[in-house]
C-alpha cells in the first residue's frame, strides 16, 4: 500500500520538507580577534577552555523517541523477568491471553539460564585470579546457541512484550476513562492523559487504500493535521522514522483480515514531534456480518510512559539507567555471588527446591561458604511476595482468546454505538458486546428514559453538533420495543417507512453517507426508568465539516473499569471464521446480553422478545439520584440528573 500523494505544494509534515536552509558551517568565516585581557592559551587548550561540557539532556517528552527505544527493548523484557511480582503478571498475561508465545518465552528463559550459567562459571574462574596476565575463562556459548538465544529473544521483544504493554496500559486508561465519564476523575489523571474518549477516526475499506472518511476534532488537535489533508488518506501519515516496524504490520494484518486490534505505537505530530499512542481498532459490522468500516480510537500516552509513570517494571528500568550514567558502566566483572543470584532469579520452583535439597554437611565450614538464606540475594532481604493478587475487574477487560475475533474492544470501549446524526439518530452499529437483537437501526433516544429535561438536553446537543456527557436510564425492556412499535405505527399511518428495529434493514442502513430521517422523539419516556448508565457523544466530522457520525461511550458502573456489568460479560460471541466472514446467532447474543444485564428469565411472543413479567423497569431500579456529570476537554455539555 503507497500513501496518497498531496497535490499541494506545501509540505505535508516537517518529514517532507528537505533542507533549504544548507549548512552553517559551509560559510568559512575569518577567526575573531582574541580579547586582549584573556590569557594566551594554545590553540588546543583555548578550545577546551570555553567549553562547559554540558550533560546530555533528560529523557522527557521532547525525546519520546529514546523512551520508546527503550519501551520496547530487550532490556524492560528483562528487568520484568527479573522482579517476581512483574513476572507473575507477565506470566499470568501469556497464558490468558498470548498462549502461544508460553513456549517461546520459556525457550527465552532457558537460554537465559544457560548464559547465565556460563557467567557464574568464568566469575569464579576470575576470582581465582589471572593465570599469566591474563583473565581466566572457564566456558564459553557456542555461536549456533548464541544465534538462536537471539532470534528467540527478538521473537519476545517484538510480539509478547508489546502486548504486555498494551494490556497493561490498557487497564490505567480504562479505568481514567471511567472516572472522567463519570465526572469521579483527578486533574492529575486528566492531565497525564490527554484526550480522553475524543481522539476518533473512521475509515472506509471498500475504497482503495482504506482513508478516512470521518474524524473528530480532538483527532485534528492531537495530529495538527487538518480536515483537508486527513479526510481521503491512509492514516499512516502519522507514522515516521522511529514508528516501530512491527506494530506496523500487526496493524496492518489486522486490518486486512477485518479483525480488532490494540497497540502502543510511536507516531509523530505534523511538526515532527513524536507521542505514544494508544490504538485500538475494531471492524464495524453490518447486519450480515460484513465489515463495513473500522473505528480507531487513539489516546496519548506519551505522560504515562515518561518516568515510566504507568508502568512499574519500566520505571524500574529508567531508574537503573539514571544510575548507570551518573555513577558509570556496570563493573566489568561481577562476583560469583552477584552472578549465582541472577541466575537464581531464573530458576522454576521445582529447580529452587533440587537446591535447597542439597546436603548442607558436605558445604566446607568456611564463612565465605555459609549458606545464604532461600530466596534472597547476597545474604540480603528478599523482596516481598505478592499472591492471589488477580482481579476478576482486571481479567474482564479483555476476550478470552479461544473466543476468536468478534470485533470488541478492551476496557471501556467494550460498549459504544455509532449513531447517524440528527435528525436520524439510528443506532447504525454496535460493539458486540451491545449487539442484541432490534437494537441496531433503532432510535437512539428510545433507549434513553428519565427526566424531560436530560433528553431533551442531550437531543440539543445532538442536534447542534456539540459534544455531551450525560447519566441516563438506558431502557432495554420490552416498554423501549413498544414505544419502538408505537412510533413505527404513527409513521405508517403518516405514508412515512423507516426500517425499525425489528425488521431486516437493508445495505443501505448500514451507508454512513447521508443522514436519514426520521429520529426525533415524542418525550413519550418522560419519567421513565431503566438500568443507570454513562454515555459520552463525540461527533465525528466529514470532508463537509458536518457531523457524519456520533461515537457514543457507554458505561455501565462508575466503581470499577468499565468491564461491563458483571464478570459474564467477560465473554465474548466469537466468530469463528474471522471477523471478515463473522455470523452471530441472535438467541445466543442475545442469552449473554440477559446474563449481562443480570436477568434470568424471558418469554417470546410476537415480532418482540421481552422478559417474563417485565414492566419497564430494568429489574425494579429506583430512581437515579441527582449526580453532575461532566464533559471532557473542557468542551462539549453537560447534563444534570
Amino acid at each position: 500500500m503507497s500513501p496518497i500523494t498531496d497535490a499541494s505544494d506545501t509540505p505535508s509534515s516537517i518529514f517532507d520538507q528537505d533542507n533549504a536552509l544548507g549548512d552553517p558551517l559551509d560559510e568559512v568565516k575569518d577567526p575573531a580577534p582574541t580579547d586582549p585581557t584573556t590569557q594566551d592559551l594554545s590553540p588546543a587548550d583555548e578550545i577546551q577552555s570555553y567549553d562547559l561540557k554540558p550533560p546530555l539532556p533528560s529523557v522527557s517528552q521532547s525525546n519520546v523517541e529514546a523512551l520508546s527505544e527503550r519501551l520496547f527493548s530487550s532490556d524492560h523484557l528483562k528487568a520484568i523477568l527479573q522482579d517476581p511480582t512483574q513476572a507473575s503478571r507477565f506470566n499470568a498475561f501469556l497464558r490468558n491471553y498470548r498462549p502461544q508465545d508460553e513456549p517461546i518465552l520459556a525457550r527465552f528463559l532457558e537460554s537465559q539460564k544457560a548464559t547465565k550459567a556460563v557467567e557464574y562459571a568464568n566469575a569464579v574462574a576470575h576470582s581465582m585470579g589471572p593465570s599469566l596476565g591474563h583473565d581466566q575463562i572457564a566456558a564459553h556459548l557456542d555461536s549456533q546457541f548464541e544465534a538462536r538465544s537471539r532470534r528467540t529473544e527478538e521473537e519476545v521483544v517484538e510480539e509478547a512484550l508489546p502486548a504486555y504493554i498494551t494490556y497493561r496500559l490498557v487497564q490505567l486508561v480504562t479505568e481514567c476513562l471511567v472516572k472522567e465519564i463519570t465526572g469521579n476523575n483527578a486533574p492529575i489523571m486528566r492531565e497525564m492523559v490527554s484526550g480522553l474518549a475524543e481522539v476518533y477516526c473512521l475509515s472506509d475499506p471498500s475504497v482503495a487504500d482504506n482513508p478516512l472518511v470521518y474524524a473528530s476534532e480532538e483527532f485534528y488537535n492531537t495530529t495538527q493535521y487538518g480536515k483537508d489533508y486527513v479526510i481521503g488518506r491512509n492514516c499512516r501519515f502519522l507514522q515516521g522514522p522511529k514508528t516501530q516496524p512491527a506494530a506496523t504490520r500487526r496493524l496492518i494484518e489486522a486490518i486486512g483480515a477485518g479483525q480488532e486490534i490494540c497497540e502502543t505505537i510511536l507516531n509523530y505530530r505534523r511538526d515532527g514531534s513524536p507521542f505514544m499512542n494508544l490504538v485500538m481498532i475494531a471492524p464495524l459490522y453490518d447486519n450480515k456480518g460484513n465489515v463495513r468500516y473500522f473505528i480507531g480510537c487513539q489516546i496519548d500516552v506519551s505522560k504515562l510512559i515518561i518516568g515510566g509513570r504507568g508502568l512499574e517494571s519500566f520505571e524500574q528500568l529508567l531508574t537503573q539507567d539514571k544510575a548507570e550514567a551518573r555513577f558509570g558502566e556496570k563493573e566489568k566483572h561481577k562476583t560469583p555471588l552477584a552472578t549465582m543470584g541472577e541466575l537464581g532469579q531464573l530458576l522454576t520452583n521445582e529447580e529452587v527446591e533440587v537446591v535447597k535439597k542439597r546436603d548442607r554437611s558436605y558445604s566446607r565450614g568456611s564463612e565465605s561458604s555459609t549458606p545464604v538464606r532461600p530466596g534472597t540475594r547476597d545474604g540480603t532481604r528478599p523482596q516481598r511476595r505478592i499472591l492471589g493478587m488477580e482481579s476478576a475487574q482486571e481479567r474482564s477487560l479483555w476476550a478470552h482468546p479461544q473466543l476468536g475475533s468478534s470485533g470488541r474492544l478492551p476496557g471501556v470501549y467494550q460498549n459504544f454505538l455509532l449513531v447517524r446524526p440528527w435528525p436520524s439518530l439510528r443506532i447504525t452499529f454496535t460493539s458486540p458486546a451491545l449487539r442484541i437483537p432490534g437494537l441496531m437501526q433503532s432510535k437512539f433516544l428510545d433507549r434513553i428514559g428519565g427526566p424531560p429535561h436530560v433528553r431533551d438536553g442531550i437531543l440539543d446537543a445532538l442536534s447542534h453538533g456539540v459534544s455531551v456527557t450525560a447519566k441516563i436510564s438506558w431502557l432495554t425492556s420490552a416498554q423501549a420495543q413498544a414505544q419502538a412499535q408505537q412510533q413505527q405505527q404513527q409513521q405508517q399511518n403518516a405514508h412515512v417507512h423507516h426500517p425499525s428495529g425489528g425488521s431486516n434493514p437493508s445495505n443501505d442502513d448500514f451507508d454512513l453517507g447521508g443522514s436519514g430521517v426520521g429520529g426525533g422523539t415524542n418525550g413519550s419516556h418522560a419519567g421513565s426508568e431503566g438500568r443507570v448508565r454513562w454515555i459520552h457523544c463525540t461527533p465525528l466530522m466529514g470532508s463537509d465539516d458536518k457531523v457524519g457520525v456520533w461515537m457514543v461511550v457507554m458505561v455501565e458502573q462508575e466503581d470499577i473499569t468499565g468491564h461491563g456489568g458483571g464478570a459474564a460479560n467477560h465473554h465474548s460471541v466469537a466468530s469463528p471464521g474471522g471477523a471478515a466472514s463473522a455470523k452471530y446467532t441472535g438467541n445466543r447474543l442475545y442469552a449473554e446480553y440477559l446474563r449481562r444485564e443480570g436477568r434470568d428469565g424471558w418469554s417470546t411472543g410476537g415480532k418482540g422478545v421481552e422478559r417474563a413479567g417485565t414492566n419497564g423497569s430494568a429489574g425494579g431500579a429506583s430512581r437515579m439520584s441527582s449526580k453532575r456529570s461532566t464533559s471532557l476537554m473542557g468542551r462539549g455539555r453537560t447534563v444534570d440528573r
